[in-house]
């Protein structure tokens, strides 16, 4: 099945039991006790001033307004008014909810360790992971789920016949079993920890095909290399090119985005974190030794690309080691340090950094900006809209003022006729992979001799 509308396939699928965090925009790190409060001083009479005007105004608010208003309440949203008046990104957190917050981020659940889709008015098992309660239990892909806890599922929707999968940890479920024309079978499975798949993978004609569904999860890398290795065994040991797709990928961990870029990279830089000052400035490399140093690499982004694979898509094609093809990707380049509020207990979110490619660029507000422009949809005489950074209120200006728009001109369209179960965009990844292109626009993108991009390889047809 195509991933072009990856989006639409995505979807139709679910992880039973697995209850993830939306991936976030925007990377958060904590920042010391120490230097909190060094940094929250007042620096001069200045700041005491305005705040007897503050404190003025919130006395007149409680007087006079047409109905009573709680103070707290009313300075929690002044602080977050100012706050957002910087930038999309930066809020308060008051204390109650930043202990939920910190609590979310500790807490596990109980599935069953399956992927499924509905097919017949049933429960089709898409993947089983291997390591999970129903793998363990003699569950497999391809089988159905009729019934949970001895209630048929038959007429509901998916969420709410994978409703019951979930729960507490430790806690068993009775699931009802079809496999092919097999009695059915009622098995008992406890749920347990439960980590969906972030790499999912195939051969595509004949190359390497690999889909990075987030980059929130701390064993992306290992899932990744393994990915990596099951593609190389089925192509007859070798890999012949490969095509990594970030499309819709909203980011995630920083940690992962650097080590995912180090497998293609023989050390060096792949992003760096700047803030307001020069010693504020952070810099992240990849190891020496990177797995393929020959093989050819296609990124596939979107619109939809933020934040970490951006920072994938930016230090593989900044270094010369992979093309980017589809569409100018969202832009999301700032990190936000949450800072504790040590006498109040709550917590602000507050941008410090913005990330820069290994050339130097910004990816705040400009994104990545393909070697190649690829629609997903046929010709409409003109660019869409698209939602991106620089169309959220009070988005960080970049200092980078040059025109950073796609050209209408430039971008591929697929013809009006083409089944929208071809992937338009993946199709042309492969064209690329399998011909002269690639090295032409690997030349183009580092402005490299032409006997030295002769030199590199493209996949035979």
């Amino acid at each position: 099945m195509s991933l072009m509308r990856a989006s639409g396939y995505l979807s139709s699928c679910f992880i039973a039991g697995v209850i993830a965090f939306l991936a976030p925009l925007a990377f958060a790190q904590d920042v010391p006790d120490q230097n909190i409060e060094e940094k929250t001083q007042p620096s001069n009479e200045v700041i005491l001033d305005k705040m007897e005007l503050f404190a003025d105004a919130l006395t007149r608010v409680r007087d006079y307004y047409v109905e009573p208003k709680d103070e707290k309440e009313l300075i929690e949203a002044a602080l977050n008014g100012a706050l957002s008046s910087l930038d999309p990104h930066s809020n308060y957190a008051p204390p109650a909810a930043f202990t939920d917050q910190r609590e979310a981020a500790k807490r596990e659940y109980g599935g069953l360790g399956i992927e499924v889709s509905m097919e017949g008015g049933l429960v089709k098992i898409n993947y089983a992971i291997e390591e999970g309660p129903a793998y363990q239990a003699g569950i497999r892909s391809g089988d159905f789920i009729s019934a949970v806890a001895g209630e048929s599922i038959l007429g509901k929707e998916l969420n709410d016949a994978v409703e019951n999968m979930r729960g507490p940890v430790g806690e068993p479920v009775k699931v009802t079993i079809l496999s092919g024309d097999d009695e059915p079978r009622e098995l008992e499975v406890v749920r347990q920890v439960v980590r969906g798949r972030a790499v999912r993978h195939r051969v595509e004609q004949g190359l390497g095909y690999v889909f990075i569904e987030t980059f929130n999860n701390d064993r992306l890398t290992d899932d990744l290399k393994n990915a990596l290795n099951i593609l190389k065994a089925d192509l007859d040991g070798s890999l012949p090119g490969l095509i990594i797709d970030l499309r819709g990928n909203r980011g995630g961990l920083l940690d992962q985005s650097v080590s995912v870029s180090g497998l293609f990279l023989d050390g060096g830089e792949v992003l760096s974190a700047r803030g307001r000052d020069d010693s504020d400035t952070q810099r992240y490399h990849a190891e020496p030794g990177e797995l393929y140093p020959d093989m050819p690499i296609v990124v596939l982004v979107n619109s939809g690309s933020a934040s970490a694979a951006e920072i994938v898509a930016g230090a593989l094609q900044d270094r010369g080691r992979a093309v980017v093809i589809g569409r100018r990707t969202f832009g999301k380049g700032s990190v936000q340090s949450v800072i504790p509020l040590i006498e109040n207990g709550g917590a602000l979110r507050m941008t410090t950094q913005r990330y820069f490619t290994p050339s130097g660029n910004s990816i705040q507000g400009r994104g990545i900006m393909p070697d190649l422009l690829v629609a997903a949809f046929p010709d409409e005489g003109e660019i869409q809209d698209r939602f991106r950074e620089n169309s959220l209120p009070h988005s960080l200006i970049n200092p980078d003022h040059s025109d950073f728009e796609e050209n209408y001109a430039d971008i591929l369209y697929p013809s009006a006729d083409l089944p929208d179960t071809v992937d338009f965009q993946l199709r042309k990844a492969v064209d690329i992979l399998k011909t002269s292109r690639y090295r032409t626009l690997l030349q183009a993108q580092n402005n490299l001799p032409e006997g030295i991009a002769s030199a590199i390889p493209a996949v035979s047809q």
